[in-house]
């Protein structure tokens, strides 16, 4: 650049200096003018074979010089134009390689005319051509009219002036892709305004949110799960302590009275009402992994018959049950008594969804491989697993409720047919095996629900219960500790009456004293697990730090700090759920004391 700037500057010098010299040769009346501005050729040769006067010698060789700065200048200018092109060309080329690269549709369109001004790769190789000066809904929507959705008109105001950004999320009414796009009003290479749209495509994008909506929705759930656990674990000892008496002094006055009587009959109406309170306390557990479960190899069509047999007793003959049971189905890990719950719990459920007229219950049980098309996130798709499904031509169920039939005491029914609990309960059963729950249901056309049992690769040895004399008795002496005074009794009648000698306290610092005084006098400690002052497994350690040997039994009727393996690593050798039945309680005092 100052190159240049210097020979303008000496063109200039020059071109004066011709000027003043042409003036000055004129003013002497040496040259007639046309001599002094258009000399001729041979005056050149005269000047450099320095046939003319000095002066005229400089003259002369400034116009000379002049030309040629003046065709320096020419090539510079020339230079300097193809070095612009070559920069224009290579900005262009490199737009157009960072526009085409990018996994984005690009185009541009003329405000008014919807005239196509440019395309990049990605949406010619997608459209299948470059339809350059077509209108665009034409070509990208097959419409022949401009599009409603078009946001052209927004990105100008009525003066003419260019908008903000819009920025729009879009559904693609043939491919079903969803687009995010960018729109804006531009100043095109000819100087009318333009459209600019990027769209990127976030169909995957918007799959993983829906994903993300979903896992969502699983905490959710779970959290509500874990709050009915908590709700469960606050009332349970309470409402079991209260169950106890009720139960065993049932069962203690059926043993007193004639099984003809009418004594006994009603006694047998109380216990098993004590007994249905006691399953109830048993569901609400279900929520809480404090629930104690017997998961046992199970045969899921052995049960499901019965459940089928049961409910087809209370169900009318005019709705029908349809069976399609897979008979050599394998055998999974469960509670037999909670596989019954989940059963009866959906044919009921089935049951108060249909026509009493033209009502149809379908039950399937059939052994799967979800190795493809995986109908749930939570299997796994290298495992084996038992599916029960359960359909009905019922009412369905709405899309806004969906969401919320496993939330507990969540129900439609009329208050007399249910309580809400019973989906809930079938939902944690499922989930604790490590299974999934999925309903699919329209409004008017029915409702199926699929639950997924996985099938342990191998089956781990049980041990069989003896129950040929469940009353077994003996004459040992037992330490007894409860704080419920009711149960305490309970607990000592049902000891005294297997034979045993029984030692009461309903303070378990007054109990510890106790066994201090005289260890030796004791072949058994029975103690509650909830206790103020000092907790059943803390007075459990503190006995086995005075005598290593003693065994010893904790009953509870829940406790989040203990459970049967807890207890089990702490040296108690027995543990029972309350409320007790007088058979476990023998069973188990005796195997304790057998195995001392």
């Amino acid at each position: 650049m100052q190159r240049r700037i210097g020979y303008v500057i000496i063109a200039v010098i020059c071109f004066f200096y011709w000027i003043l010299d042409s003036i000055w040769s004129y003013m002497s009346f040496e040259y007639n003018l046309k001599n002094l501005i258009f000399r001729e050729p041979g005056s050149y040769v005269d000047t450099f074979l320095l046939k003319v006067p000095p002066y005229q010698i400089v003259s002369r060789l400034m116009v000379l010089f002049l030309f040629v700065i003046i065709g320096f200048i020419i090539i510079e200018f020339i230079k300097k134009r193809q070095e612009d092109q070559n920069k224009h060309q290579e900005a262009h080329d490199t737009l157009l390689t960072v526009l085409n690269s990018l996994d984005a549709a690009i185009y541009v369109t003329d405000i008014k005319t919807y005239e196509i001004l440019f395309m990049n790769k990605y949406l010619v190789d997608k459209c299948g051509g470059n339809f350059l000066g077509d209108a665009c809904y034409k070509i990208f929507r097959n419409a022949n009219d401009v599009c409603e959705h078009c946001p052209a008109l927004d990105l100008v105001d009525n003066d003419g002036n260019l908008k903000d950004v819009v920025f729009r999320e879009l559904q693609d009414p043939v491919t079903k892709s969803w687009y995010l796009t960018y729109d804006k009003a531009i100043k095109w290479i000819d100087g009318r305004v333009a459209h600019l749209q990027i769209a990127t495509d976030v169909t995957r994008l918007k799959k993983l949110q829906e994903k993300e909506k979903k896992a969502d929705e699983y905490l959710r759930q779970v959290q509500k799960m874990e709050s009915i656990g908590n709700l469960a674990g606050g009332i349970a000892h309470d409402f079991n302590n209260l169950l106890f008496p009720i139960i065993g002094m049932s069962e203690l006055l059926l043993e007193d009275l004639p099984e003809n009587s009418l004594e006994f009959k009603n006694v047998q109406v109380i216990l098993d009402a004590g007994k249905r309170g006691r399953d109830l306390v048993q569901q609400i557990l279900s929520f809480s992994r404090q629930t104690e479960k017997k998961n046992i190899p199970v045969r899921l069509q052995q049960i499901l018959k019965e459940a089928l047999k049961l409910s087809r007793s209370t169900i009318p003959s005019s709705i029908q049950i349809n069976q399609d049971i897979q008979e050599n189905c394998g055998w999974v890990m469960a509670d037999p008594i909670q596989l019954h719950q989940i059963v009866i719990n959906l044919i009921t459920n089935a049951y108060h969804a249909v026509d009493q007229s033209e009502g149809k219950i379908n039950v399937q049980l059939k052994e799967i491989s979800v190795t493809k098309d995986n109908p749930s996130a939570k299997l796994n798709s290298d495992s084996k697993y038992v599916m029960l499904r359960i359909s009905d031509n019922g009412c369905g169920i709405k899309a806004a409720i969906k969401n919320k039939i496993f939330d507990p005491y969540f129900t439609t029914k009329d208050k007399d047919k249910g309580t809400g609990l019973g989906l809930a309960v079938v939902y944690g059963i499922v989930q604790d095996y490590g299974g999934d729950i999925l309903v699919d249901s329209n409004v008017g056309e029915g409702t199926v629900f699929s639950i997924y049992l996985p099938l342990p690769e191998q089956l781990p040895e049980t041990e069989a219960v003896d129950k040929t004399n469940s009353f077994q008795t003996g004459s040992e002496h037992i330490l007894l500790v409860d704080d419920e005074k009711q149960v305490a009794h309970i607990e000592k009648q049902m000891l005294n009456r297997l034979g045993y000698r029984v030692t009461m306290h309903t303070s378990s610092l007054d109990a510890l004293e106790c066994f201090r005084e005289n260890p030796e006098a004791f072949d058994l400690l029975l103690t509650d697990g909830t206790m103020p002052g000092l907790t059943g497994d803390r007075l459990a350690q503190e006995v086995l730090a005075i005598r290593p040997d003693i065994p010893i039994l904790l009953c509870t009727g829940f406790s989040e700090k203990i459970d049967r393996q807890k207890a089990k690593h702490l040296g108690i050798k027995g543990f029972l759920m309350k409320p007790v039945v007088k058979s476990d309680m023998a069973r188990m005092v005796r195997q304790i004391l057998d195995n001392k």
